[in-house]
C-alpha cells in the first residue's frame, strides 16, 4: 500500500502562496539578488548613454556637436512648400534648460523619499492604509515628473536639412545624445508609476501590509536607483555640454 504525502506550499514573502516549497528567506535572497541584477543590467546601460555624450563632446573639440548646416525655426511641411528655399546656414544650438532638468530630478528624489518613508511608516506601525495613500501620492507626482519630462523632449530643437535628393529634420549631436537620455528617463518614470499604481493598489487590498512588506522593498530599491540615476544624469549633462 502506497501512502502519498503533500506538503503545504509555503507562504511567500510577498503574500503569494504560489504552490512552490521554497523557504521563505530562501525566495526573498533570490528575489532580491534579481533585482541588484536588474539594477546592475540599468547602471550598464546608463553608463553606456553617458560614455556616447561624453564621446559626442569630446570628439567635437571645434563646438560641432551643437552646430548643423541647416535651417531652423520651421516645421518640415513648411520648407518642402517653399518654392525656393532658403541658403542655408549654420545653425548653432543653446544647451537645453539646466534649470528645467535638475526640476525633474528633484521631482524624482521627492518621490522615492516617499516611497522610502511610506515601507519604513509600514514596517514600524503595520498600516498599509497608510503606505497606500503614500504610494498614491508618489504615483501622483511621478506623473508630474513625466509631463515635465515630455516637455523637455518637445523643447529639442529640429533643423531642416537637404542634401541633394534627400531632405528632412535633423538634430545636432548633442541634441541626438540627449533625446536618448531624456528618452530613457522618460522610460524609467513611467515604469516607475506603474508599480507605484501596483503598491497602491495591493496595499489596498491588503496584499502588501506589516507582515507581508517585502515587495514594497524591492520596489524601493529600483526606485532610489532611477532617483540617484537622475542626479547623476543631471550632474554630468548640465555641466558638461558646451566646448570651451
Amino acid at each position: 500500500m502506497s501512502v502519498e504525502t503533500t506538503h503545504p506550499p509555503h507562504t511567500d514573502p510577498v503574500g503569494n502562496d504560489g504552490g512552490h516549497f521554497l523557504e521563505p528567506e530562501v525566495l526573498d535572497n533570490g528575489q532580491r539578488l534579481g533585482i541588484w541584477l536588474f539594477i546592475g543590467g540599468d547602471i550598464i546601460v546608463l553608463a553606456a548613454l553617458l560614455f556616447t555624450y561624453l564621446y559626442l563632446r569630446g570628439v567635437n573639440t571645434s563646438g560641432h556637436w551643437m552646430n548643423m548646416l541647416g535651417l531652423q525655426g520651421h516645421s518640415y511641411e513648411y520648407y518642402i512648400n517653399l518654392a525656393n528655399l532658403p541658403s542655408p546656414h549654420l545653425i548653432h544650438v543653446k544647451p537645453l534648460s539646466a534649470g528645467l532638468q535638475w526640476v525633474v530630478t528633484v521631482v524624482t528624489i521627492v518621490t522615492a523619499g516617499i516611497i522610502w518613508s511610506a515601507e519604513r511608516g509600514l514596517r514600524a506601525t503595520k498600516n498599509a492604509k497608510s503606505y497606500s495613500t503614500m504610494t498614491a501620492v508618489a504615483t501622483v507626482v511621478t506623473v508630474v515628473a513625466i509631463v515635465l519630462t515630455i516637455i523637455q523632449l518637445r523643447h529639442i530643437p529640429e533643423i531642416f536639412v537637404a542634401n541633394n535628393d534627400s531632405q528632412g529634420m535633423a538634430y545636432t549631436a548633442y541634441d541626438s545624445a540627449m533625446m536618448a537620455i531624456i528618452g530613457s528617463g522618460l522610460v524609467h518614470l513611467i515604469i516607475l508609476a506603474f508599480l507605484g499604481l501596483g503598491l497602491t493598489i495591493r496595499a489596498s487590498k491588503g496584499l502588501i501590509n506589516g507582515d507581508r512588506w517585502h515587495q514594497a522593498r524591492l520596489v524601493r530599491f529600483f526606485w532610489v536607483w532611477i532617483a540617484a540615476s537622475a542626479v547623476i544624469v543631471s550632474l554630468v549633462t548640465t555641466t558638461i555640454n558646451t566646448v570651451h
